[in-house]
Parts: structure tokens; C-alpha cells; sequence
């Protein structure tokens, strides 16, 4: 299926009804994703597709097969041969249900995390993924927001392994929590916001950890100046956490 997808109007699929298990097999590596669609009004005749993907870079579609075969309430798994992604370190994936004449959207769930095949814990993935590429002259970028954030580096500026060892990472990193903290906020109160607890009703792991950072949950509004003030506190708190004020003194020290 190569037509572009019609994103209006979509439901979103529970993580809760998605699972998928990674499992190596010989020289393969075979994803399982077993899905649960029953509660979502869906036409039973739609298509299901998965995409594996790591970022922009790298993406794989593989057709699932009907929302309907999803009905039952112990709902169906698929299997798909996903070799070709080769290190599976930070790739995530998308479900989309889609009416196969409009190519419209009728649910997705993304940024997905997978299993290991004993289904005792979701391998270990970084709360920030960090990928390198050509920015053209910036300096880094942020993407899937709505999933797991990914920190985009130039690939001019070191090797990953260069960067998480240097003072760059530590000078830009606060901006980057920020930016992360900020967006996830004003996502999930315009969704769902829960004004009688205060709290962000679907809160991601990343708000969650703003919270501590910050000393108290989101706030329920979608007031850029209240998200953004929360937001600063929370960097002020995650940046003590991290010592990173003291990364860069001594780093400035060594320097003179």
C-alpha cells in the first residue's frame, strides 16, 4: 500500500490492546503483534498495517490482515519476518487501521514498544533515544513527540558514543527536556485533560517524571505560560538530578 493515508478523524488504539513480542529465530528476527480491536467500532473489512520504524530514516510496512479478524475479545496476533530493520535498539511501531477505498484512518496507536518472546519485560530502550544525521548546519531536532521522543544530532558535531560523553549533550540537553515537556502537556490536555485531580489524564512517561522533577503534576490547563512555567521548573529540577551545572563548571575549569 504505497497511497498516502487520510489522518482526520482517526481513533486512537489503547497500548493496552496492542501487543508485540520480538523473537529471534535462526538468522531471523520474527515480530509477533497480536491485537485487540473489538471495542472500537471498526469495519471489520478494513486493513490493518504495522510499520516498524526507527525515526525518519528507516520504516517497514507489513499488512496485519482485517480489523474483524481482531473482533474477539482474545483478539488475534500476526507474525512478520522483520530482519531488514537489522538493530532493533530504538525501533518502535505504529498500527493503523485503515478503510482500504479512502486510505482514511480509522484508528493508530504509535510508538509502540516491543516485547521479549518471555513476556517478563519490555526490552531496555533509552527514555531518550538519540539517532545522528545531517541537519544541514542546526545542531539537533526532536522527533515522534507523541511517542518516544527521539533527540536527532548532527552527525558532523561526533560520534554518538563522542557526544554522550561531552559537555555538548549536557549544554543542550535542558532545552531539549523542555521543548519534550512543554509539547506532551499541551497534547494531552487538549485530548483529556482531568480538571477535578489537576493531573494530565493519559500521562506519559516523560510527564510523569516532569512531575517529580517539578514537585507537582502538569497542570490541567491548556495555557501555554502555566505549561511552560511547569516545564521550567521541572528542567530546573531534572537538571539537579543530573548535576549537569557541575558537568559544565568543571568542563569550563579544565578549559582555562
Amino acid at each position: 500500500m504505497s497511497r498516502r493515508f487520510n489522518f482526520t478523524g482517526r481513533a486512537k488504539i489503547l497500548k493496552e490492546d496492542i501487543k508485540v513480542i520480538i523473537e529471534a529465530r535462526g538468522n531471523t528476527t520474527i515480530c509477533n503483534v497480536h491485537l485487540r480491536l473489538g471495542a472500537y467500532q471498526l469495519k471489520p473489512d478494513a486493513t490493518v498495517i504495522v510499520e516498524a520504524e526507527r525515526g525518519r530514516v528507516l520504516r517497514h510496512r507489513y499488512k496485519w490482515g482485517l480489523a474483524g479478524q481482531a473482533f474477539l475479545p482474545e483478539g488475534l496476533g500476526s507474525e512478520f519476518d522483520i530482519s531488514a530493520m537489522g538493530d532493533l535498539e530504538d525501533v518502535r511501531f505504529r498500527v493503523l487501521v485503515v478503510e482500504p477505498e479512502s486510505c482514511k484512518l480509522l484508528a493508530a496507536a504509535e510508538g509502540v514498544e516491543a516485547y521479549n518472546k518471555d513476556d517478563t519485560q519490555e526490552p531496555q530502550r533509552s527514555l531518550l533515544p538519540i539517532v545522528m544525521r545531517d541537519l544541514h548546519g542546526g545542531i539537533w531536532e526532536l522527533e515522534d513527540m507523541d511517542g518516544t521522543p527521539t533527540l536527532v544530532l548532527d552527525n558532523k558535531l561526533g560520534t554518538k558514543h563522542e557526544l554522550k560523553s561531552s559537555p555538548v549533550l549536557s549544554a543542550i540537553l535542558p532545552g531539549v527536556v523542555r521543548a519534550i515537556l512543554v509539547y506532551q502537556a499541551l497534547e494531552r490536555q487538549e485530548e483529556d485533560a482531568d480538571e477535578d485531580t489537576g493531573e494530565c489524564a493519559s500521562s506519559t512517561l516523560w510527564l510523569q517524571m516532569g512531575g517529580n522533577w517539578a514537585g507537582c503534576p502538569c497542570p490541567a490547563t491548556t495555557d501555554y505560560r502555566d505549561v511552560d512555567e511547569w516545564a521550567q521548573k521541572a528542567v530546573t529540577g531534572f537538571c539537579v538530578e543530573k548535576k549537569l551545572r557541575n558537568r559544565l563548571s568543571n568542563f569550563m575549569s579544565q578549559e582555562d
